[in-house]
């Protein structure tokens, strides 16, 4: 039989409703795997007006034979509003096929009895269930062991992070002093230093595993959104996620979900083809769209692939070359042709639509993705479909990056946009008219770019005594920046230069070495791009 329910911190009314619906929820097996709540429901339904909640307990099994993992209540909710169905039917928008509800009318009734004291006569206690456990089943316990879990302050975190960010500071200091004070290897000093450094990285990946949630809840999010855009396209498209059980850094996933968005919709809109095209062309006319997620190399790498048409290079080309973007004799492969549509203002389609054609599109995710540190690179095959690849860091907290010397500085380079380091003969520098010079290396000709120049020091890097390091960016351009020396690689504490000086172009962030100098983290992406000389681009000493 029915029971009344006071357990969700929903108020409790009246059997007697006035017009309004009866609300009838059943979850399925796959309800509380999706992070579906039925009181979140209920909460939300309360926002439309006063509910009374009942609770079936029928199908809840006796404790020898319980399993946690198993929808076994079912909800009805008597709801008094006069907000139209629809509102109640966008509550349950995500529920899909995870669960069922339904959504009755109901003919009006008595008034509500009053709210603020709720009249609980006619009410008879239910007595507590037994659920002592004979002995002779207590010793074959099949309970699911308990984990227990505590809920801590976001802000407790953040400060934990920081202060294991300064102990990675301080263990570098030590370093750097015993290095300079020439304490040998099987020192004792040097023995305790080495493990303190293999204790501080444990307890930096304890505190980031804290952090780091699972990208599931993003991924679910992602199946409305293809919903939507099949709506609006009048095309059928199937989602198929893998990987969603990957986990990522809690601010990485909070940041991941426009980017996413962007992606899943340009795959329905502009990738997967109509049904009769799609039929014209032997494939079946519902769409795939495959959306994966693993770790590799230190770094989550996403990606978002469609069964559809591929990247139609040859309109891709005719539009950037209408818009300006390209001339028509440039020469450019097809990888080049494909990372147009990251240009901004870019846009294949002629009419503006609900998904598409502003001009605001693929640009704003390279740039969402670069601010988080990671970078985005596109393949596609002519009538097989497309594939969007995200590599992310682990963490915004830290980077591994190569430690260089610039003019009278050092910069930090991550360790993500090298290729590698070169010490060029002369004979492979090639000088041009404009002052401009190029390296061969394996065949390819790439521009050198001198971080010192580039940076405004009064100075120009040596290249018989410097060094070339191969970076490529996002974009898919390839440049060799000069510097004066390599001098380490490690992992750095990353420190916003947004709240102190606003953003520096060229720079992404900063950190603090051993010896307590500060040293600015190079974008590679930005610094490509940047003119020489460019007096905006001046710095004086960091530490200075």
């Amino acid at each position: 039989q029915p029971i009344p329910l006071d357990i969700l911190d929903v108020p409790q009314t009246s059997p007697e409703v006035p017009d309004g619906y009866a609300v009838a929820l059943t979850p399925g097996a796959a309800f509380y795997a999706k992070g579906h709540e039925p009181a979140a429901l209920i909460r939300a339904l309360e926002k439309l007006g006063p509910v009374s909640v009942n609770a079936r307990t029928d199908a809840v099994q006796p404790l020898t034979a319980f399993e946690a993992a198993a929808p076994a209540l079912q909800w009805t909710v008597n709801l008094a509003t006069a907000a139209p169905r629809e509102e109640i039917e966008e509550i349950f928008e995500f529920v899909g096929e995870s669960g069922d509800y339904g959504i009755t009318a109901r003919a009006p009734t008595p008034e509500v009895a009053d709210l603020a004291e709720p009249s609980m006569s006619g009410l008879t206690e239910t007595p507590p269930p037994d659920l002592r456990v004979p002995p002779s089943q207590a010793a074959t316990g099949n309970v699911v062991p308990f984990a227990p879990t505590i809920r801590v302050n976001l802000d407790r975190v953040d400060r934990l992070i920081n202060q294991i960010g300064e102990l990675v500071i301080m263990e570098a200091m030590l370093s750097q002093a015993a290095s300079g004070r020439g304490l040998r290897e099987d020192s004792d000093f040097v023995g305790s230093l080495d493990g303190i450094k293999q204790l501080a990285a444990s307890i930096q990946e304890s505190v980031m595993a804290i952090r780091a949630q699972p990208l599931k809840p993003v991924f679910q999010r992602m199946e409305r959104i293809v919903r939507e855009a099949c709506d609006a396209t009048a095309k059928q498209v199937k989602l198929n996620v893998t990987g969603e059980s990957t986990e990522v850094d809690r601010t990485v996933i909070e940041r991941l979900v426009d980017p996413l968005t962007h992606m899943i919709r340009n795959c329905v809109d502009h990738g997967i083809e109509s049904p009769s095209k799609r039929i014209a062309a032997g494939k079946s006319p519902i769409g795939t769209i495959t959306l994966s997620a693993a770790h590799r190399s230190g770094r989550v790498v996403i990606e978002v692939a469609d069964d559809g048409g591929g990247i139609d290079r040859q309109r891709v080309r005719e539009i950037a070359e209408r818009r300006g973007l390209i001339t028509a004799s440039a020469q450019i492969s097809p990888s080049e042709i494909d990372n147009l549509l990251f240009l901004p203002g870019f846009s294949s389609k002629e009419e503006v639509t609900a998904l598409s054609g502003r001009g605001v599109g693929l640009d704003v995710v390279r740039r969402e993705i670069q601010s988080l540190g990671g970078r985005v690179t596109i393949q596609s095959v002519p009538g097989r479909g497309a594939t969007f690849t995200i590599a992310l860091p682990l963490t915004l907290a830290v980077l591994e990056g190569m430690l260089i010397g610039v003019a009278t500085e050092t910069m930090v380079l991550p360790l993500s946009s090298i290729i590698e380091t070169v010490r060029p003969d002369a004979s492979q520098i090639h000088h041009l008219g404009s002052g401009g010079r190029l390296v061969a290396n394996r065949g390819e000709l790439l521009p050198i770019i001198d971080l010192a120049e580039a940076f405004g020091f009064d100075t120009c890097t040596d290249l018989e005594r410097g060094v070339l390091i191969l970076v490529e960016c996002d974009s898919g351009r390839r440049a060799a920046l000069a510097a004066e020396a390599i001098h380490d690689q490690r992992q750095v504490v990353i420190k916003s230069l947004e709240d102190n000086c606003g953003s520096v172009r060229g720079v992404s962030s900063a950190t603090i070495l051993g010896d307590g100098r500060i040293a600015l983290i190079i974008d590679p992406e930005e610094i490509v791009q940047l003119p020489v000389k460019d007096p905006s681009l001046h710095l004086q000493s960091a530490n200075g």
